[in-house]
């Protein structure tokens, strides 16, 4: 019986082995990546030579800057407790996003864009983007305009010159007289016969092209992105020919 001795003390100590094994606390995995946000920042350098009439809101100048955001991706539920700001103003939520028409000095007109995303238990997000340029109306100004003849739209680049599009239309009834699209000058005549009498015009032009850049990183979801689009607008009022005072 001695020989088996050494056998039964190998089993025994397979056996406890095996047992200390299985007492052993599981490997625990590391904190988990926090879910990435889908990041879309529209800004908008606005030149406005008037707004909703011909006598308010003179050369105006803004940069209108609107983000959304939303957990995971581009259809997760929009996150409606962060806190944005841009030129050191703080973003509204509206709906499904942040806004804010932040007022800028025509004189000193910014060349970038700053956005930053605070979000409780997260590390923020800052952005910085230039502003490729502002687009601006110098032609036709805010006043009583008469008809009967055509009318000189003329714009212009700070920077460099793009194809625009001109839209025109009645701000009373609210139909469009005027579409010119991918104009690659400086200047349109609106045709006389277009041009809608004893009304208030709204005239805007916008860039034929955006200009898009995709945002990356680990808490960027796919497709995250900023759009910079650069826009001047003028409002004025329109008379018939000899018509006397204001319309």
């Amino acid at each position: 019986m001695r020989p088996r001795r050494p056998i039964l003390a190998g089993l025994l100590f397979l056996a406890a082995a095996v047992l200390a094994a299985t007492q052993e606390p599981p490997v625990r995995e590391g904190p988990k990546p926090p879910e990435p946000f889908f990041v879309r920042i529209s800004a908008y350098p606005t030149a406005s030579l008037s707004r909703y009439d011909y006598g308010n809101d003179n050369d105006l100048y803004e940069v209108r800057v609107y983000v959304e955001l939303r957990r995971g991706s581009q259809e997760g539920p929009a996150v409606n407790d962060a806190v944005i700001t841009s030129f050191g103003e703080r973003l509204e939520f509206h709906e499904d996003h942040f806004e804010k028409r932040i007022v800028v000095d025509k004189d000193a007109l910014p060349r970038e864009v700053g956005v930053e995303i605070a979000v409780t238990g997260r590390p923020a997000l800052k952005e910085t983007h230039p502003l490729p340029d502002w687009l601006i109306l110098t032609e036709p100004r805010p006043a009583v305009i008469e008809t009967g003849k055509d009318l000189a739209v003329l714009w212009r680049f700070e920077r460099f010159a793009a194809p625009v599009d001109v839209i025109g239309y009645d701000f009373k009834t609210g139909k469009e007289f005027l579409r010119r699209t991918n104009e690659a000058g400086a200047s349109i005549a609106v045709p006389a016969s277009s041009l809608p009498p004893d009304t208030i015009v709204r005239l805007y032009i916008i860039p034929s092209w955006l200009y898009k850049r995709y945002l990356d990183g680990e808490h960027y979801a796919r497709g995250s992105e900023i759009n910079i689009i650069p826009w001047s607008q003028v409002f004025f009022r329109t008379k018939k020919p000899g018509q006397a005072g204001t319309p």
